[in-house]
């Protein structure tokens, strides 16, 4: 599929979602996030990707809604319109459900719909010029696409309160410091850093990576016993699976393991 808000790079097991509209410090409009709902979809589907990194293009990684195209109307973007699974109101569950790790490689500017993109992706990688913001309240809005449901659960209540109360801009450095982002690198740095991390989880076997993702959020939200069960049940599928045979093969031949995904 061809796109004209982002570009798609597939490399080395390694899938990379770059949203490009970088005069627009790539803000996003009607037809980037319908584009952004199709990619990941893309990027799951394809067996051959492992990993995927969202990345912006330029100096921002999203400035958030596009206003010029909003201020023309809500229709596009009424978030109070029913939901369907495909739309945008659903862009973090879809995150959430798809079978791949998802680091965001935030350079620069994470604003409204861009801070709640980072907020969605399992891991965050922060260039030292990054900045992120909740800036809802300010244009008499509420925080939403998920942000009031993952901001408590990466920095806990009070420090989540602080930041959607205040339409706070938090630093890289602070990100770091509240677990807001996993890691500050400088901005020249960013893509090799994140791609070293990529490249060490996408060489990991992909059921029980995708199993694990599973687990961790369903933990967020579980029962022990639930979760027990649900350990077992994924752990039986490893155990039947290729790529456990060849894990012990290569730890037994010192080694490193080919995972094939089977």
């Amino acid at each position: 599929m061809s796109y004209s808000t982002l570009l798609i790079e597939k490399k080395e097991n390694i899938g990379t979602i770059t949203l490009n509209r970088p005069d627009k410090l790539n803000a996003l409009c009607a037809l980037a996030f319908q584009e952004f709902i199709a990619a990941l979809h893309e990027v799951d589907q394809d067996d051959e990707i492992r990993v995927v990194i969202v990345t912006g293009a330029g100096r921002a990684f999203s400035a958030g809604l596009d206003l010029e195209e909003a201020k023309q109307g809500p229709s596009e973007f009424d978030l109070q319109a029913t939901p369907i699974q495909d739309s945008l109101p659903w862009i973090p569950q879809i995150m959430r459900n798809m079978k791949k790790p998802i680091i965001a490689a935030v350079n620069g500017a994470a604003a409204g719909g861009g801070f709640t993109i980072a907020l969605a992706s399992d891991i965050r990688i922060a260039s030292e010029d990054a900045r992120l913001v909740a800036p809802f309240l300010r244009v008499g809005l509420m925080p939403e696409l998920g942000s009031t449901y993952n901001l408590p659960r990466l920095v806990g209540i009070a420090k989540a309160c602080e930041i959607i109360f205040n339409a706070k801009t938090v630093t890289a450095k602070e990100a770091k410091e509240i677990g807001l982002v996993n890691e500050v690198v400088p901005r020249d740095e960013l893509m090799s850093f994140t791609w070293k991390m990529a490249t060490e989880i996408a060489q990991m076997a992909p059921i029980p990576l995708q199993l694990s993702k599973r687990a961790l959020y369903q933990g967020l939200d579980s029962q022990l016993a639930v979760q027990v069960q649900f350990e077992q049940m994924g752990q039986s599928t490893c155990f039947k699976s290729e790529d456990y045979k060849e894990g012990m093969k290569a730890f037994l031949e010192k080694r490193k393991p080919v995972f094939k995904g089977k």
